[in-house]
């Protein structure tokens, strides 16, 4: 066996042990956090104050994308687990950064729905996703990335998700109704508390 070819070898077994690693510690978060979500323990939070922490929990990302929040009503108040929420958020707007190219946007658009339910639209410039595939992306493992795979195993919106409907919501990818963000769209609706 040539040097070259034991050179793509040992590349190739790295990649897979890496691979691996990011695979194992996502399984063990998953699992932690779907115990925890069984324990956790929920609070009233103002929606306006929470996105201002995810604002500035991205401010510094590497790709220099922008984050624009309109929100059309002031002071809705959610009773939900903090941490779970902004571990939501973390996870829809890390995949849209890591899909889109450098000094775009994300759009967050907040609407109260008739329901007393508030709907949260996150918007990106990104790449999008196939719409046949709007199911599969919450499928723990799903992913349609042919790069970067070591970081990416298709658990963080299958987390999402989960954590969404443990606080009697609904998480999907429907396809974008704004021209300028022509990329993924994801809608979150939450019961509003009063």
């Amino acid at each position: 066996v040539s040097y070259d070819n034991k050179k793509k070898l040992i590349n190739n077994i790295n990649k897979d042990i890496q691979r691996m690693n990011q695979l194992i510690t996502d399984i063990s978060n998953f699992t932690r956090i779907k115990a925890e979500i069984e324990l956790q323990q929920n609070e009233f939070l103002v929606l306006n104050n929470f996105l201002g922490e995810v604002l500035n929990y991205f401010k510094d990302n590497n790709k220099n994308i922008e984050i624009i929040i309109e929100d059309r009503e002031a002071n809705i108040s959610l009773l939900v687990n903090k941490s779970k929420l902004l571990q939501v958020f973390i996870n829809i707007i890390e995949n849209s950064i890591s899909l889109a190219k450098k000094n775009t946007k994300i759009f967050i658009l907040i609407s109260i729905l008739r329901e007393q339910n508030v709907q949260i639209k996150i918007y990106d410039q990104g790449k999008g996703v196939v719409f046949d595939d709007h199911e599969k992306i919450f499928n723990r493992f799903y992913t349609d990335r042919e790069e970067d795979k070591i970081t990416h195993t298709g658990l963080g919106l299958s987390i999402a998700r989960e954590i969404v409907q443990s606080f009697k919501g609904s998480l999907k990818l429907t396809i974008s109704d704004k021209n300028d963000y022509r990329g993924a769209c994801f809608v979150m609706i939450l019961p509003v508390r009063t």
